[in-house]
């Protein structure tokens, strides 16, 4: 199972740079335009700005534990499954639902912040239960939510932008 697992280094070693590529411009754009993101209702901020980082941040956790050394395969899914976990538990703690609704989304939208990083929390938390029981279909599972995740971060950190851009001009 471990020897499996290492062959996905090099998928986890693009996942986890691009993540924190991709969080380090993050945190560029929106120290760019302090003020408008400051003069916005710190719900909104919890609610679409804050989850983006996190998606980007699970990400390059999820590829530092794939690459770290040593690591059985009970440790490992014992950590992603806390991850997974977590990440869910910090998807209610943010309130989405009513902050989400507050802000009547659109279809794309609602894919977007609300059921692909349910969808992607969930799947890591599958994923880690498969590799806890030595399956290789957690280890591909587990590759498609790190996808989700980035795909779901590069859309809303362009919502982000392309927002910051529009106030910007106001």
């Amino acid at each position: 199972m471990l020897e499996a697992l290492h062959e996905w280094h090099e998928f986890y070693l693009l996942i986890g740079t691009s993540a924190a590529a991709l969080a380090g411009l993050l945190f560029i754009v929106v120290s760019i335009s302090p003020e408008t993101i400051a003069s916005r209702p710190q719900s909104g901020v919890r609610a679409f700005i804050t989850p983006t980082i996190v998606f980007f941040t699970t990400a390059l956790i999820v590829s530092a534990l794939m690459l770290a050394p040593g690591l059985t395969p009970v440790w490992l899914a014992v950590l992603l499954g806390l991850v997974g976990f977590g990440g869910l538990v910090y998807l209610f703690w943010v309130g989405g639902h009513e902050r989400w609704r507050e802000n009547q989304l659109d279809r794309e939208d609602w894919i977007f912040y609300i059921a692909a990083p349910f969808v992607s929390y969930l799947l890591l938390f599958a994923a880690a239960v498969a590799i806890g029981f030595q399956s290789m279909l957690g280890a591909a599972v587990l590759a498609l939510t790190m996808i989700l995740l980035l795909v779901t971060g590069i859309h809303n950190a362009w919502d982000l932008v392309v927002w910051l851009a529009q106030q910007r001009g106001k």
